[in-house]
C-alpha cells in the first residue's frame, strides 16, 4: 500500500514497495544491511532443505539443534512484534517460523519413516537453475513495476495518501516482555550451533550439511547486526539481545566452516588412499598374471 513519509527528502520507491521511510544516510545504509542479510539467508535456507530432500535422509542436522533454533525462532517472533524494530527483523522472524516447519517436517519424515529411500543427485540440472532464474525475474519485475508505479503517483498526488505507520513504542510491560524474549532467543541461538558442531564432530562428516547454507547464515547474521547497530548508535543497550543472537552464532558458523576444511579434507584422503591401494592391487595382479604367462610359456617349451 503506498503512503508517504513526514520528513523529506524520502524514498518513493521505498516507501510504496515497504511503507517504510528511508531518508538519511544512516537509514539508508541499515536498510541495505537488512536487505543484504534477508537474501543471505534465502539463500541459506534453501541449499539446506534442497540437499535433505535429495539425500533423503537427515542424520546430520543435530535433533537439539532444531528444537534450539525453533525455540530461538518462537521468541524472537514474539520480541520484533512486542517491542519497536526493524522491518528486515520482522520479516525475517516470520521468514524463519515458515522454514522452522519445513525443516522439521523433513527432519521428522526421514528420520522416523522406516522406508528407505534412494538419494538423488545434488548437481543442480539446467532446467532447475532456468526455472528457479525465471521466478526471481518475474519478482523482482513485479517489484520494480510497482515501485516505479508508486513513485510517480507519491510525485503527482501525494497529498492524497496517508502517512506511513510507525511501530508503536507500546506500553512499558510490552517493552518488558518483549525484552525478556528477546534474551531467551539470544540465548538458544547461541545455544544452538554447539550442538551442531558437536554432532559434525562426532560424525567426522560433513555430508548432510550444505557448506552454502552456513556461509550464507554466517553473512546474514552479520549484516543483521550491522543493520541494526547502524539503525540508531545511541540506543544499543536495549538491542543487545538482538546483537547477541546475530553476532555469537556468526563466530560459531565460523567454526563450522572450519569444520568443512578438517572433515572434507579427510574425505578427500580417504578417498586418495583407496585409489592407491586399487591401483596397487591392480599393478599387483597385473604382475601375478605376467607370471602365470611366463610359467605357462615355460611348461608349453618343456
Amino acid at each position: 500500500m503506498i503512503c508517504k513519509c513526514q520528513n523529506k527528502p524520502y524514498s518513493y520507491f521505498i516507501a510504496t514497495v515497504f511503507e517504510q521511510c528511508i531518508g538519511t544516510e544512516l537509514q539508508w545504509t541499515s536498510f541495505i544491511f537488512g536487505w543484504i542479510s534477508i537474501c543471505a539467508w534465502l539463500v541459506a535456507y534453501f541449499p539446506q532443505i534442497r540437499t535433505t530432500l535429495l539425500l533423503r535422509k537427515s542424520e546430520a542436522i543435530s535433533t537439539l539443534f532444531l528444537f534450539s533454533w525453533v525455540s530461538g525462532d518462537v521468541c524472537n517472533l514474539f520480541s520484533v512484534f512486542l517491542i519497536p524494530t526493524l522491518f528486515t527483523q520482522r520479516f525475517l522472524a516470520v521468514f524463519f517460523i515458515f522454514v522452522d516447519v519445513v525443516l522439521i517436517s523433513e527432519h521428522l519424515y526421514f528420520t522416523k519413516t522406516k522406508k528407505k529411500y534412494k538419494s538423488l543427485n545434488l548437481k543442480m540440472s539446467c532446467l532447475e537453475l532456468t526455472i528457479y532464474l525465471i521466478v526471481i525475474i518475474f519478482l523482482f519485475n513485479d517489484l520494480f513495476i510497482y515501485g516505479a508505479v508508486g513513485h510517480v503517483q507519491l510525485v503527482s498526488f501525494e497529498d492524497k495518501y496517508s502517512f506511513c505507520k510507525i511501530q508503536s513504542e507500546g506500553t512499558k510491560t510490552q517493552k518488558y516482555i518483549g525484552t525478556i524474549f528477546a534474551y531467551i532467543a539470544s540465548v538458544f541461538y547461541v545455544g544452538s550451533k554447539p550442538a551442531q558442531i558437536y554432532k559434525t564432530k562426532q560424525r567426522k562428516s560433513v555430508e548432510g550439511v550444505s557448506f552454502a547454507n552456513i556461509l550464507s547464515t554466517c553473512i546474514g547474521n552479520v549484516s543483521q547486526a550491522v543493520s541494526v547497530i547502524i539503525e540508531d548508535p545511541n540506543n544499543l543497550l536495549e538491542k543487545m539481545p538482538f546483537i547477541i543472537s546475530f553476532l555469537i552464532p556468526a563466530f560459531l558458523d565460523v567454526v563450522s566452516l572450519g569444520q568443512f576444511k578438517t572433515y572434507g579434507n579427510k574425505k578427500r584422503t580417504l578417498r586418495v588412499k583407496d585409489f592407491n591401494l586399487e591401483s596397487i592391487h591392480t599393478v599387483e595382479m597385473n604382475d601375478l598374471r605376467s607370471e602365470n604367462t611366463v610359467n605357462t610359456d615355460a611348461s608349453i617349451m618343456r
